[in-house]
């Protein structure tokens, strides 16, 4: 087996594209971290590469988020950043909903053997989540749709009569019924538009394009790239974390080549493992994130 180090293999001048949200999501998969400055040093020792953007929302209001934005400048990157938007959104498995609801039956996992109202209640309750509709998100993941404030109402009614139960026990829920009201609202800062935008505008300051993320949004753009503007584009993904759309354009250039297209750039799909030992820190570092 060859000891031979990966290394990009670049067309003229490259630009750089680091959609920081898609690449800060890869990690809990990956096992290990990108800390920015290490990415940063590594892609500045390939001389095709003069600037290297960084796309990534800001929060104004929390200095967690200004601070790892002004360390990303000084690092050298070309930062491109806009507010973070905060929406209203369907309650994935992980979100605040199910741990309110896992920490209720929690309380009540020692109460409902010896009680058979609240275990009735319980049952319901099961009934009434296990019932929600549930719909496909992101990368496979599986969540419930929480938007039917019908049945929302239905399943805190439940709870209100647990309560009732639990008060004359002397267990309070008070707190869990707080945290069910809160409303739920998921972080969004695409930068789809602007990516697209900017490669578009910098078209002849770059025959290599080399993308940090998977998101098959992104996809549409590198076809246009590699079959309208003969550019080689690289993307860099994680495994779980690439578009189903990647693998469509590699199969339609296969056939675009058959038929001898000319003027056709390249595709080129990289798992950033093969990068592990040049970016890769297993453990946490100060600059990882800003959220």
């Amino acid at each position: 087996m060859s000891n031979q180090k990966f290394k990009f293999k670049f067309r003229g001048k490259v630009m750089v594209i680091i959609d920081w949200t898609n690449v800060y999501n890869w990690f809990p998969d990956l096992g290990w971290k990108i800390p920015p400055p290490k990415l940063f040093d590594y892609l500045r020792s390939y001389p095709e590469i003069q600037d290297i953007n960084f796309y990534f929302g800001i929060e104004p209001n929390k200095r967690k988020s200004v601070d790892f934005h002004r360390e990303i400048e000084l690092i050298g990157y070309s930062l491109k950043n806009k507010e973070v938007k905060w929406v209203p959104a369907a309650l994935e498995t992980t979100s605040h909903f199910k741990e309110v609801i896992q920490n209720l039956f929690e309380v009540l996992e020692n109460v409902k053997n010896t009680n058979s109202n609240i275990s009735n209640q319980l049952y319901e309750l099961s009934k009434k989540l296990n019932g929600l509709l549930k719909i496909s998100f992101g990368n496979k993941k599986i969540i419930s749709d929480f938007t039917d404030k019908k049945h929302l109402n239905e399943i805190y009614n439940l709870i209100e009569e647990l309560d009732q139960e639990l008060k004359k026990l002397n267990i309070d829920i008070g707190e869990l019924q707080i945290k069910l009201k809160e409303p739920v609202k998921r972080r969004k800062c695409d930068f789809d538009v602007e990516i697209t935008k900017d490669a578009l505008n910098n078209l002849d300051k770059f025959e290599t394009i080399l993308i940090f993320s998977g998101d098959g949004d992104f996809a549409t753009l590198a076809e246009d790239l590699i079959i309208n503007k003969n550019k080689k584009v690289i993307v860099v993904f994680a495994q779980g974390h690439i578009g189903k759309e990647y693998e469509s354009l590699r199969l339609k250039l296969e056939e675009l080549r058959k038929l001898r297209h000319q003027g056709l750039g390249g595709l080129f799909i990289c798992n950033v493992k093969k990068l592990q030992e040049f970016i890769g820190n297993k453990y946490p570092q100060r600059l990882i994130s800003g959220a």
